[in-house]
């Protein structure tokens, strides 16, 4: 055989030869021995037919005879064997050609036969072909042209009669290498094709199998046979469905008819079924996904061939599995602290309900001592006795507050609105506050206007939203500072404004103001007194009243907290009018 150095230089116009796959070239080869073998039984007959004697008839099939057995039984090789049968075949056709002395019909045999040995696609035996029969025709025709043909015309002129036989020959000995030619190059494209398509498929990361109507593994690539494991049995053919491996997420073996390629057979949807594989070479609990998509039939012959794609999704799985885990356990978490939080609730609620009745008996008390239900009380005798008052308020106020929180966390805070009058909830506030001024060097200012400015709103919950901000304010403010408070009317909204002068709040902090028990930084470097619920109980009773707050602050430059109240439909604005001048406490 030609060394693939010369193929490289061999004319692309031509075919190489030799090319014919093993398994077609046997089927080609049995073909021209069926008929090599034919004419060993013909030949002779024909003989006998003709009027020569049996043993004429066996020594003109002798040669032909030859060729067959060694072309059947000799081991050699192909290219042997081929050339061994053509010159088979082209003996019979000039046996055949004298044995009818030249009839013309005869002739054709050669014509016949060409397109025979075509059929090894070698050059070997085809350039045998054509050898003999121009060595036939042209040197016995020119030679001795009655043993080739038998007309009067060709025995005057015979190379006339070998040039146009010889035109006949190379037209199909043409034609025989054209089509030897495109089928060839159809091969090579085929072949190219299924080489690209194997290296694809070979390396896809994913596994891919292709399974027939008889569910029968066609093909199964390197990652497919990695991924699944399991013997050598799987690559020809699997039967029963155990013989898979697979299993359900929770343990159990897939059934024949839930495989993907079973359903995909029976014309159902399977796409993405996550299953776990158990076979031999495979890691415990892996889980592969599936997908398995019908290719199309041939013609009516019922379902075709089935695609089965899968990976290994075993990682995924189990993040899924820790995921579910951990949200399970933040699950059971959020409702311990739930649980938790309705516990302090209730026993915040409790104790500030069992706390609030003794401190308002004391205050109550301690008013009645400062009155003098129980005799006159001297100088320091009612200072004490105010300083013990004070911070039994401070505690009330403090005990409120919890219950407040309580109310707020558990959404039990209500309002009881009422047709008020905002200036009357400013000016209540404003006389509650009015103690924490004592010993103090401030100034209070208050701007409401002198027209009434009625709300549907709950007095007492406002009236506390204004006190929290007041008191704030004051405590804040050193002594030399400003506070003020200003009451503004709109045709849909009421405004309320709280400034002073104090040390302000950190740019920093300004976010968690509304946050409960949050204290700023402020606060805690001088030691001001406070729970941190404050602001939290201001946002929600004015949310409550559909309101909104806003704060707004500068350190050493004081402090704005800004309240808009919207006016509830149905209570009418009355007439304005010139605002009061502010009035300085």
């Amino acid at each position: 055989m030609p060394s693939l150095s010369s193929w490289r230089r061999w004319p692309r116009w031509l075919p190489r030869g030799g090319s014919l796959p093993e398994p077609a070239w046997r089927t080609r080869h049995r073909a021209v021995l069926f008929l090599l073998w034919g004419h060993v039984v013909a030949i002779p007959t024909y003989a006998v037919l003709r009027g020569n004697g049996i043993g004429h008839a066996w020594v003109d099939a002798a040669p032909v005879l030859m060729a067959a057995m060694v072309a059947t039984f000799v081991p050699m090789r192909r290219v042997l064997q081929a050339s061994v049968a053509a010159a088979g075949l082209m003996i019979s056709s000039g046996v055949i050609v004298h044995l009818s002395e030249g009839l013309v019909e005869a002739h054709f045999h050669f014509f016949v036969m060409i397109p025979v040995i075509a059929l090894y696609e070698a050059w070997a035996p085809f350039t045998l072909g054509v050898v003999y029969v121009l060595v036939h025709h042209g040197v016995m025709g020119t030679s001795d042209p009655r043993a080739v043909y038998n007309h009067p015309a060709a025995w005057e002129h015979p190379w006339l009669f070998a040039v146009v036989h010889a035109a006949f020959f190379a037209c199909a000995s043409i034609a025989c290498v054209v089509n030897w030619w495109l089928h060839e190059r159809a091969r090579d494209t085929a072949q190219a094709q299924t080489r690209l398509l194997s290296t694809i498929v070979d390396s896809l990361q994913e596994g891919l199998a292709v399974v027939d109507r008889e569910e029968r593994v066609l093909l199964r690539n390197p990652a497919g046979v990695a991924l699944l494991g399991g013997g050598d049995h799987r690559a020809r053919g699997i039967g029963p469905a155990e013989g898979y491996g697979l299993h359900h997420l929770d343990g159990r073996p897939v059934a024949r008819h839930e495989l993907p390629h079973v359903q995909a057979l029976g014309g159902q949807r399977a796409r993405d079924i996550d299953l776990v594989v158990r076979n031999e070479g495979v890691p415990d609990g892996r889980v592969l996904t599936f997908s398995a998509i019908p290719l199309p039939p041939d013609g009516d012959e019922g379902p075709g061939d089935v695609v089965v794609v899968f990976r290994d999704v075993t990682e995924r799985h189990r993040a899924e599995q820790a995921l579910t885990a951990a949200l399970v356990t933040e699950q059971e978490a959020v409702e311990r602290l739930r649980e938790l939080e309705r516990t302090k609730s209730d026993f915040v609620s409790t104790v500030s309900h069992e706390l609030r009745t003794p401190i308002t008996s004391i205050i109550g008390y301690l008013e009645l001592l400062t009155e003098g239900a129980v005799g006159d009380l001297d100088d320091p005798q009612l200072a004490l006795v105010g300083r013990v008052h004070r911070n039994g308020q401070r505690l009330l106020t403090l005990v409120e507050d919890l219950l407040t929180l309580s109310q707020i966390e558990s959404s039990r805070l209500t309002i009881n609105a009422v047709p008020t009058d905002l200036r009357d909830v400013v000016s209540s506030a404003a006389e509650a506050v009015l103690w924490m001024f004592e010993n103090r060097s401030l100034e209070l200012v208050i701007d409401v206007p002198d027209a009434p400015d009625h709300h549907e709103i709950d007095p007492t919950q406002l009236e506390r939203m204004l006190v929290n901000l007041l008191t704030n304010a004051v405590k804040f403010t050193p002594d030399g500072g400003r506070i003020g408070v200003r009451l503004s009317t709109g045709d849909t909204t009421s405004t309320l404004v709280v400034t002073d002068t104090g040390v302000g709040i950190p740019e920093a902090e300004q976010h968690r103001l509304f946050t409960r028990f949050f204290r700023s930084s402020t606060a805690t470097e001088q030691a001001v007194q406070g729970t941190g619920l404050g602001l939290t109980i201001v946002q929600a009773i004015v949310t409550l009243h559909g309101g909104t707050v806003d704060i707004a602050s500068s350190p050493e430059r004081g402090t704005t907290a800004t309240v808009r109240l919207p006016r509830r439909p149905g209570v009418a604005l009355a007439p304005r009018a010139r605002r009061r001048e502010p009035v300085s406490l």
